[in-house]
């Protein structure tokens, strides 16, 4: 009986989390460079050089500091029936995304060498969800009760995602068309995951209320450091721009993370034999060594000013490697706080967190127009387009996996920027959309014992969108 539970927890209990988690261009960063989609490897000109291609720090001849950010954004994280039919997984959020703190410094010491600096959010999202039904459903088997017994179900996941990176910028000017140059990064990677599903059924035997119930809480909250270069080539033929970068596999430096997981299963009949049975897991581990995996990538790209209207046509492309499967925090072996260990392998697979990446192949395009002078300042409009696809891989195991999403995000940006002499302005609007057909996680319609009070998972839509508002500024000194 109680492998029978433990089969039927395997089948129903998946990983929920959010819509950005497997996405590796969520975010773009630097103003200009921004609004055009970050299709800036061979001719981005300003501090967000050290991260789309520290080579071209070589051919900035102003030192300069910026700031910019997604000053405001609302997203929508929205699945049609994704618990059930119309019980919608949705959540509408507001909040303020920093973007990017960046420098440009030049010496005197150091001809044909310029140095960068680099504080960035590369991730930074929230998610919360929750629905519930109540209803009057047969769930019990006939063998103990005959009808209907009043069923109630609630499934709730709050998720937050925020990752820094932090880095320093080296570029060597080769020769009047050639430059090299590299960013050494550290990333602070936090990550904290909240799911319950409650479900229980209550009916009346002819003597006494008898009641079924299952309780399945999983936590994981984990912060985690590690470093990682980027390499690149820049080619400058003035009209015409060109580069090459490559980004290593991170080297994993400290992590610490918890993870807990109750599990509760009262008076379950699987079998159907009549006998109903019960099975308690639980346990927490606090301070467990973590490690999280970035990939190697390579991108590329092209700028072309056109004359005499300066128009510049730039796009570029970046390949992400399979990372493939790993352990994120792997818990101590042992038995379990409470619970039989001989049913799943104790606390390591019942605590284990997983996580799996695919392999991604993302493109950019942007255009630059010029408008001219007019009051206090030159006057350019941006525009770009980029494609941020999913590295999701489906998971097939009983340990507590990050990311779930599989859909694939679409962004079309617009803005505009003003230069004066020793400042530059920038705004603009950030548009990201994305649909899929995605696995249902939990299913609150047709429950049984069978599936520990639970429907058998499906299918759903799922629809993704955001909107932000990208301010920022830069002074030349």
């Amino acid at each position: 009986m109680q492998k029978l539970l433990l089969t039927s927890l395997v089948l129903c209990f998946a990983a929920v989390a959010s819509a950005q988690d497997q996405n590796y261009w969520a975010q773009q960063f630097g103003t200009r460079s921004h609004m055009l989609g970050g299709a800036v490897v061979g001719g981005v000109d300003d501090t967000s050089a050290g991260y789309y291609n520290p080579a071209r720090l070589g051919f900035i001849d102003n030192p300069s500091l910026s700031v910019s950010a997604t000053v405001y954004q609302i997203n929508r994280y929205f699945i049609r029936d994704g618990a059930g039919k119309d019980r919608d997984l949705d959540a509408l959020n507001w909040r303020v995304i920093p973007s990017l703190a960046s420098g440009i410094h030049l010496f005197e010491f150091a001809p044909g060498h310029s140095f960068g600096h680099t504080i960035m959010a590369r991730h930074h999202y929230g998610n919360s969800v929750s629905v519930r039904r109540e209803a009057r459903d047969d769930v019990i088997g006939d063998a103990r009760n005959v009808g209907d017994e009043d069923y109630t179900a609630q499934l709730t996941v709050d998720f937050d995602l925020q990752e820094y990176w932090m880095g320093l910028s080296w570029a060597w000017r080769l020769t009047d068309y050639l430059s090299f140059g590299a960013t050494m990064f550290g990333g602070l990677r936090t990550e904290k995951l909240l799911a319950d599903v409650d479900a229980r059924a209550v009916w009346f035997n002819g003597t006494v209320f008898e009641a079924a119930a299952v309780e399945n809480s999983t936590y994981v909250n984990y912060v985690d450091v590690r470093a990682f270069w980027k390499l690149g080539l820049a080619l400058d033929l003035g009209a015409f721009k060109a580069g090459v970068a490559v980004t290593t596999q991170s080297i994993h430096l400290w992590g610490q993370g918890t993870v807990s997981r109750d599990l509760e299963i009262v008076n379950i009949d699987p079998d159907q034999d009549g006998n109903g049975a019960s099975l308690v897991l639980n346990d927490r581990q606090e301070d467990r060594p973590t490690e999280f995996r970035s990939p190697w990538s390579f991108s590329a790209g092209a700028e072309l000013t056109v004359l005499p209207t300066k128009t510049r046509i730039c796009a570029s492309v970046e390949w992400f490697l399979p990372v493939g499967a790993w352990t994120v925090i792997r818990p101590e072996s042992g038995a379990f706080f409470q619970g039989a260990t001989n049913l799943i392998g104790g606390s390591n697979d019942f605590l284990k967190v997983r996580h799996t990446s695919n392999g991604v192949f993302n493109v950019a395009v942007g255009i630059s127009q010029p408008f001219g002078h007019w009051l206090i300042g030159d006057w350019t409009g941006h525009w770009g387009f980029y494609t941020d696809f999913s590295s999701n891989v489906a998971k097939h195991d009983d340990s507590i996996h990050l990311g779930a999403t599989e859909w694939d995000l679409y962004n079309g940006l617009t803005g505009i920027t003003l230069s004066s002499g020793e400042s530059e302005f920038g705004i603009g609007v950030h548009f990201t959309i994305g649909s899929d057909s995605v696995d249902q996680n939990i299913n609150l319609d047709g429950p049984t014992e069978q599936n520990l009070l639970l429907g058998e998972p499906g299918s759903a839509r799922g629809v993704y969108w955001a909107i932000g508002i990208i301010v920022g500024y830069t002074y030349f000194f």
